[in-house]
């Protein structure tokens, strides 16, 4: 059966809560009210369970995390003791991270004391100067913004008057075409045979392209705008392509063995010019187009910078104002709560990278013979994945299964106090050293099965007796503490009330570990000795 996990205090703290207690109520029995003064205690939390002995088992060792192996310190056969390092992760990155972890918690406590503090003249002085220069900094990266449009504007107007240049010279290398190949199909090509036909319709496909370039150059004439250009650009280049062809193919013709000789060297030498103009034509019409479009992302990119620098320029002063208001004020509560909450989100990232760090080693859970190393040093090995076997020297451990409200609780290595049937008023200490990764179903319900580890297994142990586990999850020892009893929720805030000139006043609190069996860690807002009300 799953007992229900608690939370308890040391003897000592257990103490000072009811004397505590007793004595202030019964000095203010006449009032009705009951008191609770802060005082320091260890404030443990833990959960309980029951279990089997069972026979030890060799004990599969993995990181928590992907990465690197950087080094393996042992192999098959040797002796390890509890605690000994048996593998690491390369945690280079994790390192450079948690050193700016920790420049982060020095600024933000930094901060929260230069607020307590309050500034100085000369504070005060930078605080105005940094908003003047702010102010400057932002007027300036305005001018640039204009100057970047400006630029952007004057940049893509000369590059399409570029491209409407290119157009009119495309159109007379076309209509020179048309010309070129109208002289020689009247020269030679005048008769009704099949090459005379083909040039006279290759004519005809020259006449209408350059007919068409005609109409799209003169409406960005009429109407010169960007839409117009790139209209006739597209349009050039479609029927310079056309051109193009149709002179090829003349010229395939006039090299024929009917037209070899009998056309002139100079009308050969005409149309392999007008070929050479139109090719020329061509790629100046691929140019402008190109150039065009780098232009609009040059310009885009050169305004969206000035932009961003304008919106930084923004934020700056924002900050700046915002860092002169606040110097300028006296702290008040929202802000000594909101600095003291960064120290404790800087402390919080720090800790978690030491985590990490700590998680970045395998150590072994047990006195015991390492069975087998299963993996390199310089393989990238995932989560889970058994990196190093140890059996252990202690004949017996604990199974116990954990709900699955209180695994996410648990880690290896937790400190467990066991309480054997067998053996009545002893309580023996043990580690958790396994955590079985994969869920079991008990009734409907999910589990996952934890292995403990006895540091002293008592004589006569035997496999199959039934034992009683508490496995500390969390402790704070030597904090402040208050009752559960004193507080009350207000919205997001946590609240206590005291009494102030005789009268019961309302106190914002900041708390940490709760307790599940009555005191609960204060880390703000409370000072040892002060007297607060229990409801």
């Amino acid at each position: 059966m799953r007992l229900k996990k608690r939370t308890i205090v040391t003897l000592s703290a257990i103490a000072v809560l009811i004397v505590a207690v007793i004595i202030i109520s019964i000095s203010r029995n006449g009032e009705n009210y009951n008191f609770y003064t802060i005082t320091k205690g260890d404030v443990f939390q833990e959960v309980s369970e029951s279990g089997t002995v069972k026979k030890g088992d060799i004990i599969p060792l993995s990181f928590k995390s992907v990465g690197q192996i950087d080094k393996i310190y042992v192999k098959a056969g040797d002796t390890v003791s509890r605690g000994a390092v048996l593998a690491k992760l390369d945690s280079a990155q994790l390192y450079i991270q948690l050193q700016q972890a920790k420049a982060n918690l020095a600024l933000a406590q930094a901060e929260l004391g230069k607020l307590m503090a309050g500034a100085s003249a000369e504070e005060i002085q930078v605080a105005e100067t940094t908003v003047d220069n702010a102010k400057t900094t932002l007027r300036n990266e305005e001018q640039d913004l204009d100057n970047a449009i400006v630029s952007a504007d004057n940049n893509l107007k000369e590059a399409y008057e570029d491209a409407f240049d290119t157009l009119n010279d495309s159109y007379l290398k076309a209509y020179n075409s048309l010309t070129t190949v109208t002289s020689i199909q009247s020269e030679y090509f005048s008769d009704t045979y099949q090459y005379s036909l083909e040039v006279k319709a290759r004519k005809k496909s020259i006449e209408d392209a350059q007919k068409e370039m005609r109409t799209y150059l003169d409406e960005a004439k009429l109407n010169f705008t960007e839409s117009n250009i790139d209209s006739a650009l597209v349009n050039f280049e479609k029927n310079l392509t056309d051109i193009r062809d149709d002179l090829a193919e003349v010229r395939i013709i006039i090299e024929s063995e009917s037209y070899r000789k009998t056309v002139s060297s100079t009308d050969k030498t005409s149309l392999d010019t007008q070929r050479g103009y139109i090719n020329t034509a061509y790629t100046n019409i691929i140019g402008d187009q190109q150039s065009i479009a780098s232009v609009k992302i040059a310009n885009k990119t050169n305004i969206d910078i000035a932009a961003a620098s304008v919106a930084a320029a923004k934020d700056a002063l924002k900050a700046a104002e915002d860092n002169l208001a606040l110097t300028v004020a006296n702290p008040r509560a929202e802000d000594i709560n909101l600095y003291r909450a960064k120290v404790e989100s800087a402390q919080a990232s720090a800790d978690i990278l030491e985590n990490q760090i700590y998680e970045a080693t395998i150590r072994s859970p047990v006195d015991g013979v390492v069975s087998s190393v299963d993996k390199l040093a310089g393989e990238t090995i995932p989560a889970a994945i058994p990196v190093i076997s140890v059996l252990p020297s202690e004949e017996f451990e604990i199974e116990v299964d954990i709900y699955e409200e209180d695994i996410v609780k648990i880690e290896e290595n937790d400190l467990v106090k066991i309480e054997l049937v067998a053996f009545p008023g002893e309580t023996f200490e043990g580690r958790v050293i396994f955590i079985e990764p994969t869920e079991k179903l008990i009734d409907g319900v999910v589990y996952y099965e934890v292995s403990v580890s006895f540091s002293s297994a008592p004589e006569g142990l035997k496999q199959g007796m039934t034992a009683d586990i508490t496995i500390i999850t969390e402790t704070k020892e030597n904090v402040l503490a208050v009752s559960r009893d004193a507080i009350q929720k207000n919205g997001d805030k946590t609240m206590v009330e005291i009494m102030d000139n005789g009268k019961l006043k309302e106190k914002e609190i900041q708390i940490g570990l709760e307790g599940d069996n009555d005191l609960v860690e204060i880390v703000g807002g409370l000072s040892e000795g002060e007297e607060v009300l229990i409801q």
